[in-house]
């Protein structure tokens, strides 16, 4: 499966962005990262999908974010 991890600029950003996967039915997790001034606020989600489509979706509802990177698990 694929999962995509996304840096958020903010907590609340992060917050916002995860209720509105939700909302479409896209399994997701906040998470706080242990570095956080390499990975922006502090706070990532990891979602399971495509980065792709999760960067559309943020995109459609000006959602920032600092970066996007796939994993597989």
């Amino acid at each position: 499966m694929r999962k995509c991890i996304i840096s958020m600029p903010s907590y609340t950003y992060a917050i916002k962005a995860q209720r509105l996967l939700a909302s479409r039915g896209i399994e997701c997790m906040l998470r706080r990262n242990e570095h956080s001034s390499v990975e922006g606020c502090g706070y990532s989600l990891d979602v399971n999908g495509n980065c792709s489509e999760i960067k559309e979706i943020l995109a459609d509802y000006s959602i920032p974010f600092k970066s996007l990177r796939n994993e597989v698990e």
